[in-house]
């Protein structure tokens, strides 16, 4: 079956400085020449976050992988990512209730809260990276009421996730934010996303995974007896499974139907000189709005915010937004951390994925043999990238994974 892949669909991922481009990186991967055949086990195409989860998982497993990416690694969306590592996903545990019952809602926070721990041990295993646990402060707002907070912590203490209800006066006395009411949970983290990223990719080149890069691919070819990817210079890449990780310009292939592309902006303040305007413990701020903000504080002491978010999926439309939406952040961070010092080292905007039950996109693709997608789109993608990586391990395997229903590509 050939697949020729719209072009059209290719974005412009990011635009601005990111924070993570402050301090000077190592170089990335080296990378062979999109040129000839090219035989293989497994072909995964992106060279992001979510491909360097998978590269890891199966070079561990001793397969032979080849990564293939328009872009240099770790250099598209990955480099945009604000790196909230939360198992809170953007959809509460109440509206998942809703649409799908109790069951699937509880089992997917429970794993998603064993994704975080995975991750904290894969970390482990790397150079530093910026991982560091935290708890996470989850701020009443125009979707959620203090009413609402209280149901959503009724719902997880019933599936065993335990944290505290926070009303008003308890709120400012422990974090000093304004809000009606919040939920502080533990058990999510944060991390520099390329040097996790990187540290992923290194381990997983060091026996001997190939980056094809900057590549192409232009026609997929998805049968029975294997797999293969024809990039734009004519060269083929041949291979029994196909991987599919690349983020937001993912194949017109795949069936999209809960997945929409929307614009997004964070900044980063210069390193804040007096560590006492930072809240309690550092926890990473996120809030129950339908046009919300979040914060995390970097290791060098920088306060990270985003949001603002928008349904555009025009690059020069979204660049043209940035003064204005980088403005709003900055006042949004004065009216949680009046002390703070807003003065900015960073700042960027880039387009994000999103389905519409909040879940990711991880599975096999329909209609397509040997051919699986890692899209784990959301607030907390980088989470669900992790998820994929275990998840498409065991269906490659020819095993079964329930986490694989609740994903469906065509749910």
């Amino acid at each position: 079956m050939s697949l020729i892949v719209d072009e059209a669909r290719l974005l412009d991922l990011r635009s601005g400085r990111t924070v993570w481009e402050l301090d000077p990186e190592a170089p990335a991967q080296a990378t062979i020449a999109p040129t000839g055949a090219i035989q293989t086990d497994i072909v995964i195409i992106g060279a992001g976050i979510t491909g360097a989860f998978l590269a890891d998982r199966f070079s561990r497993q001793g397969r032979d992988v080849v990564i293939v990416d328009r872009h240099a690694p770790q250099d598209a969306s990955t480099s945009a990512s604000t790196e909230l590592l939360q198992w809170e996903i953007d959809a509460p545990m109440l509206e998942l209730e809703q649409l799908y019952g109790f069951d699937v809602a509880a089992g997917v926070y429970r794993r998603s809260v064993l994704a975080v721990r995975e991750i904290a041990a894969i970390a482990a295993s790397l150079p530093e990276c910026g991982f560091a646990l935290r708890d996470t402060v989850f701020l009443s707002g125009d979707a959620l009421d203090a009413a609402d907070l209280r149901e959503e912590q009724r719902i997880r203490d019933t599936a065993g996730i335990h944290g505290a209800f926070l009303d008003q006066t308890a709120l400012v006395a422990r974090f000093g934010f304004v809000r009606d009411a919040a939920l502080v949970y533990g058990g999510s983290a944060q991390a520099n996303p390329v040097k996790l990223a990187r540290a992923l990719m290194d381990r997983a080149v060091a026996p001997g995974v190939r980056i094809v890069s900057p590549a192409l691919a232009t026609n997929y070819d998805c049968g029975v007896d294997g797999v293969a990817v024809e990039l734009e210079t004519g060269a083929v890449i041949a291979g029994k499974t196909l991987l599919l990780a690349n983020g937001y310009e993912m194949p017109p292939f795949v069936p999209g139907a809960r997945h929409t592309i929307a614009s997004t902006w964070a900044a980063a303040t210069r390193p804040q000189a007096d560590p006492s305007v930072f809240w309690e413990n550092r926890a990473l701020v996120w809030e129950a709005s339908d046009v919300y903000a979040y914060m995390r504080v970097s290791g060098d002491g920088r306060i990270i915010i985003g949001g603002g978010d928008e349904a555009i999926t025009d690059a020069a439309k979204r660049d043209a937004l940035t003064p204005a939406k980088i403005a709003m952040l900055q006042e949004t961070l004065r009216g949680f951390v009046p002390r703070a010092d807003t003065t900015l080292d960073a700042a960027w905007t880039g387009f994000f994925g999103e389905t519409d039950d909040g879940l990711p996109m991880i599975g096999a693709v329909p209609g397509h043999p040997n051919c699986y997608a890692a899209f784990g789109y959301g607030g907390n993608g980088i989470t669900f990238s992790a998820m994929a990586a275990e998840i498409l391990a065991t269906l490659v395997a020819g095993g079964s994974d329930l986490a694989a229903d609740w994903f469906a590509v065509d749910r």
